[in-house]
């Protein structure tokens, strides 16, 4: 019954995206871009950045997943 257990070990990679803004927003808009990105990366390997945002960097850890930025007018065309 004593038995040692072992932690398990997440496999969650983190991925820091640090975004630029080209507006000024109020604290509740800049929260639900950052829900907005959340739910965009659980859902798949793709984000959607609206036109008035812009990528400064990426941090990934080793062995984590590819993540495909586009910009909402590279979208459409």
């Amino acid at each position: 019954m004593n038995r040692r257990q072992r932690k398990k070990k997440s496999k969650a990679q983190q991925i820091t995206i640090i975004l630029g803004c080209k507006v000024a927003a109020r604290a509740e808009e800049y929260e639900k871009m950052r829900k907005s990105i959340d739910y965009q990366l659980r859902a798949g390997s793709v984000i959607l950045l609206p036109a008035y945002l812009h990528v400064e960097a990426i941090i990934q850890q080793n062995g984590s997943r590819r993540i495909e930025i586009k910009q909402e007018s590279e979208a459409g065309a």
